[in-house]
């Protein structure tokens, strides 16, 4: 199950660079159209590129302030935890013999 997840993250993470990388070529390449006016194709598409990159954009950024979050609670916590003695035997230097 867990090679099946890492696999599908992968291919989504490809899915998305891909998407990225094809609206900023596009944009790029359309940039200096012949535009026919108000109705123009090509204005319409470069608007739904820009609209996905900053959608795109926004969630990576809600990803990492998310996983940085995370990632800071779990080192300010868990030293405390790693601190904190449970009396065990061994710890207590118990001798177990009849």
């Amino acid at each position: 199950m867990k090679k099946r997840f890492r696999f599908l993250t992968g291919i989504l993470a490809a899915v998305l660079a891909v998407v990225m990388l094809s609206s900023a070529v596009y944009i790029a390449v359309e940039a200096d159209h012949d535009c026919s006016g108000e109705d123009c194709a090509i204005c319409h598409q470069i608007d739904a590129c820009l609209n996905s990159l900053r959608e795109l954009s926004l969630a990576g950024v809600a990803a990492v302030i998310t996983a940085a979050f995370i990632y800071t609670l779990c080192k300010v916590i868990l030293p405390c935890t790693e601190t904190i003695d449970t009396p065990t035997l061994v710890s207590l230097k118990v001798k177990l013999s009849n």
